[in-house]
């Protein structure tokens, strides 16, 4: 009796089990999650992206919606860039899912990803020419 309990129990027991559960809530910073030698923690410590701004203010007009941050934008397309992703669609994608990438761009988890087509206008517009 033993033996089989042994047998038949012990697979049982020894087995570990996680459970899948979500919790509620989550506290971590993404700065933490980020090693100090990732490729883009690298860019970050040694480009300011602030020139962007500045060069293309005479671009923005004063009057209507705001517009998403011409900076976020640069750096969500350098992320495509370095990682090889061509398609607008596929970067919003694994933009979501990446936590180096959001750490990057400024975006946390609350904070709404650009769309994809918002992503496709500067790709089609280069110095205010239309590329096709």
């Amino acid at each position: 009796m033993l033996l089989l309990i042994a047998i038949l129990g012990g697979l049982l027991i020894m087995m570990g089990q996680h459970p899948r559960a979500e919790a509620l809530f989550y506290y971590f910073r993404l700065e933490d999650q980020v090693p100090e030698t990732h490729l883009l923690r690298l860019i970050d410590k040694h480009i300011s992206f602030a020139f962007v701004r500045e060069k293309l203010k005479e671009s923005y007009s004063d009057t209507g919606r705001p517009s998403i941050d011409p900076e976020l934008l640069l750096r969500i397309l350098l992320i495509g860039y370095l990682y090889g992703i061509t398609s607008e669609r596929k970067l919003v994608e694994e933009l979501r899912m990446h936590l180096a990438w959001r750490w990057f761009t400024g975006l946390g988890f609350d904070q709404e990803i650009p769309s994809f087509d918002v992503l496709q206008e500067p790709a089609r517009t280069v110095s205010g020419v239309e590329v096709v």
